[in-house]
């Protein structure tokens, strides 16, 4: 069997691989931090144990005292860099393990005596382990099986630590020669840090087939849904929609070239994040939402009746018209036209859908823009209307924004009962 300084050193060449490995990948992905801590972690704690493999020709201070602080600050990186995986922040009993480690050498009787040091790293490294462990418990990464595995290697780890702690107290060994137990406990330590290290390394591919997919069907400007992912989401809302009734609505914003044109592109593309913003934040549970042209978005929603997708319409359309986006030289007002159609469940179809939505939106445009056409059977109902008598007009100026919009959604369901 190998001497315990040649195990050291095997163990210091594979960490370091890895940590350059890691930290390689997070050069090329620097939003993904967790890469970094992980790396960072694993080359102080191969460098801390590349020390102690040297004992006896460094200084003693260096090789003990030193080294098993750095080499416990790799516990503290690796908690970080799992609370960063896990998009939380560290918790503050991350520096506890070197804490302990420096704390119990401040007593001469565990400084001066091998046993005693040995016992107060194990407990420390148990601390640390039990910490990983307690993290991976709290988080809401990859799945619930993934995780629990984490939990029980780590865990597992620290029990068993913990236990070889209380061992080298009792037997009492002067060296590591002296101690045959600890190559088995070391084995076991490798075992569980190369059985985790798959683990979050399969965790980590999964996570990022999971962004690459979202890349695939989401708009890189606003971040909605783009059409490749609109088709998706629709199918799998037909498939678990509990209501009856779908509506497709199509929005289009209103002179949106001539903004471009005198703005410039750049508010233009502000415009399309406001606009996909209001959606976004109006948008009813059962309900998907994407861009599916220029300045054009496309919505479905799992309704009861055509009423609630006119109001969700209206709704979306006044806010806009309600908020000022900045540019360089002004504040602008955007508007935007709606075009509505509704199936039942049964017999929805998402190619005819959009294209009755779209004839609504044309009647919606065709009348003024910066209004609603819900197309249902033979009827195209539009609000508000092209011309409103002055009853209409003098009921709105004085009716808030949302008893309005009541009043409106009201009329239309009426028009499409009868």
């Amino acid at each position: 069997m190998i001497d315990v300084k040649t195990a050291f050193l095997l163990w210091v060449i594979q960490a370091s691989t890895l940590a350059i490995l890691l930290m390689a990948i997070w050069w090329h992905a620097r939003d993904q931090k967790h890469f970094l801590w992980f790396g960072t972690g694993f080359l102080f704690h191969a460098s801390g144990l590349g020390l102690v493999a040297l004992r006896g020709q460094i200084p003693d201070f260096v090789s003990i005292q030193t080294a098993n602080t750095i080499s416990l600050l790799g516990f503290s990186l690796w908690v970080k860099g799992l609370a960063a995986l896990d998009h939380r922040p560290a918790p503050r009993l991350l520096w506890i393990p070197p804490v302990v480690w420096l704390a119990g050498n401040l007593a001469p009787f565990i400084r001066m005596e091998f046993a005693f040091r040995v016992s107060l790293y194990n407990v420390a490294a148990a601390i640390g382990f039990a910490t990983l462990a307690f993290i991976a418990a709290r988080a809401h990464f990859s799945s619930h099986r993934d995780r629990a595995l984490l939990v029980c290697i780590w865990g597992g780890q620290s029990a068993v630590t913990l236990g070889f702690a209380a061992f080298v107290i009792f037997q009492r060994p002067t060296s590591f020669a002296d101690n045959y137990f600890s190559m088995w406990i070391g084995t076991l330590a490798v075992i569980g840090f190369v059985t985790s290290v798959v683990i979050l390394a399969k965790i980590t591919m999964d996570r990022s087939q999971e962004q690459l997919q979202a890349l695939v069907r989401t708009d890189p400007l606003t971040g909605a849904l783009n059409r490749r992912g609109f088709s998706e989401a629709y199918q799998g809302l037909v498939e678990s929609s509990p209501l009856n009734t779908l509506a497709v609505l199509i929005f289009d914003l209103d002179h949106f070239k001539q903004i471009n044109d005198r703005h410039g592109h750049t508010v233009g593309d502000r415009v399309l994040r406001e606009f996909a913003e209001v959606c976004r934040s109006l948008l009813p549970q059962r309900a998907v939402f994407a861009r599916t042209g220029g300045e054009e978005f496309a919505a479905v929603l799992a309704i009861s009746e055509p009423r609630d997708a006119a109001l969700f319409a209206e709704t979306v359309r006044l806010a806009l018209a309600d908020r000022s986006i900045p540019t360089d030289d002004e504040a602008i007002s955007v508007t935007t036209s709606v075009g509505i159609a509704t199936s039942s469940l049964r017999d929805a179809d998402l190619d005819k859908l959009l294209s009755e939505a779209d004839l609504a939106l044309y009647t919606a445009k065709a009348q003024g823009r910066n209004r609603t056409s819900l197309r249902s059977g033979n009827h195209t109902v539009t609000v508000p209307p092209a011309r409103e008598d002055n009853i209409q007009v003098e009921v709105d100026r004085q009716a808030s924004r949302q008893v309005a919009i009541l009043k409106r959604i009201s009329a239309v369901a009426h028009k499409l009962d009868d």
